[in-house]
């Protein structure tokens, strides 16, 4: 393909997507302030468009075959099919599966499916984002035009296209005082379209909103089969003042999926969040994250493991605003790297002027497994004041050959000594997830992702 043909191709991708979300906004009858953002987010996607690697936030990601495919929202009512498809995936989850009593929210091809509110107490909204904009739309007004009037739209492609098809998604609200002991769960699943419909795209829009010394753990989970699809996620939390976020993220999709996720958090005075996120499926995959420390004492955590093989491309972007005073950050991504995949971490740590007595590290550390795969480390540190203790460091290499020694040493064959190390080797961010069931779901998956000639050897 030329480049004539190539831009050709972008340009009718842009303009069947903000086609397809006017066509959303005209069947969805709304209120004015919801109609003015959908057109804003069309007008803002259309003069955007997608990002190239000629902006620096995406260098190292091509977006040119998601740009170039054509993709179509779902049909308003779940078919029988896609019904009996998403059960079959939620059953492999195992403890986060059918039998779990956790309140969640499923939605397949971005339409609900089901919500089990379970036995939350009165006073927490945990709905869908469009049963809310039907019955109170009152209550995501302010902030979700809040945010889109704060976002920077020179560089928010995905944010005004989630905009632009603002629908649905999930709206949690936490009263003051109020916390929640058991997680609240999130599943999201893409099943393969019919023979004759187009790929399927969803795009979903979360708001999460904590009062003060409220506290919740928020577990997303993202499922899908074979098939092209694209998911654009776009997530925005308001923690107020010494409230608390547990917040992870699963990413399982299949090996033709595109997604773009965004998750967003603005920290009050003495706020705390802490982000795990877990990729291991999907053909282009980037997971942002953004927090703004904008309270004084706020604090934040951020971990991120990453799995890529042949024919997957991961991209870690995350960016944390120092903005007040003695807050302090955390930041821990690993990647795991086989065959020809290919793995991004892009970190950024801003400490500003007046945010004095900062206490912020970063740490990335990648795997590599064979002489073809890739990835490319970009950890930053901007520091506009000198009474802080910052760090930041990234290591990439193969595993310790020594180590594959000693445990050889000891028995083992040298493909269970690799396997027994690249586990460990990952398992250092499963052991930070607080729930049990969450952990033992994630051990299984990572030795299950081993390749086969490094079969894992059972792990006690």
């Amino acid at each position: 393909m030329t480049s004539v043909a190539r831009a050709t191709a972008i340009y009718e991708g842009v303009a069947a997507l903000a086609e397809s979300a006017m066509e959303l906004a005209t069947r969805r009858p709304s209120p004015p302030w919801l109609q003015r953002l959908r057109t804003a987010g069309v007008s803002a996607f259309e003069k955007l468009g997608f990002p190239s690697t000629h902006d620096e936030d995406w260098r190292f990601t091509n977006l040119a075959p998601l740009a170039r495919a054509a993709f179509a929202l779902s049909p308003d009512a779940v078919s029988l099919a896609e019904r009996t498809a998403a059960l079959e995936l939620e059953a492999r989850l195992g403890p986060l599966g059918l039998s779990s009593p956790m309140p969640r929210i499923v939605f397949v091809n971005g339409r609900l499916l089901r919500r089990s509110p379970g036995n939350l107490t009165s006073g927490i909204l945990f709905e869908c984002m469009k049963a809310v904009l039907a019955t109170s739309p009152e209550r995501v007004e302010r902030a979700l035009v809040a945010r889109a009037a704060e976002r920077d739209l020179s560089k928010q492609f995905f944010g005004s296209l989630g905009d632009a098809f603002l629908d649905e998604g999930v709206v949690l609200q936490v009263p003051p005082g109020a916390h929640l002991a058991e997680p609240l769960f999130i599943l999201n699943v893409s099943t393969p379209p019919g023979s004759t419909e187009p790929p399927r795209m969803v795009h979903t829009r979360n708001l999460f909103t904590f009062e003060e010394n409220s506290s919740a753990t928020v577990i997303e989970i993202f499922l899908g089969a074979n098939g092209p699809s694209f998911a654009n996620v776009q997530t925005d939390v308001t923690l107020g003042r010494n409230a608390r976020l547990n917040h992870v993220k699963i990413q399982l999709e299949g090996p033709e999926t595109f997604h773009v996720g965004r998750l967003s958090v603005a920290h009050a005075a003495g706020a705390r969040s802490a982000s795990h996120v877990f990729s291991f499926g999907g053909k282009l995959v980037r997971n942002e994250i953004v927090t703004t420390l904008s309270g004084e004492g706020a604090g934040t955590e951020l971990y991120g493991l990453f799995c890529a093989n042949s024919g997957q491309h991961v991209d870690c972007h995350t960016f944390i605003d120092h903005a007040m005073p003695r807050a302090d950050s955390v930041e821990l991504y690993k990647g795991v790297l086989d065959g020809a995949g290919r793995g991004v971490f892009d970190g950024k740590i801003l400490v500003r002027a007046g945010a004095v007595r900062t206490d912020a590290r970063q740490t990335n550390r990648n795997l590599i497994l064979s002489n073809s795969a890739l990835v490319d480390s970009k950890p930053q540190l901007e520091i506009h004041n000198n009474d802080v203790r910052c760090s930041h460091g990234s290591t990439t290499g193969r595993l310790d050959a020594d180590a594959v020694f000693y445990l050889r040493s000891r028995g083992l064959s040298p493909e269970a000594a690799r396997a027994l190390l690249t586990y460990a080797f990952g398992s250092e961010l499963i052991e930070k997830v607080a729930s049990a069931d969450v952990r033992a779901f994630l051990e299984n998956h990572l030795r299950a992702w081993l390749p086969a000639n490094l079969a894992a050897p059972e792990i006690r």
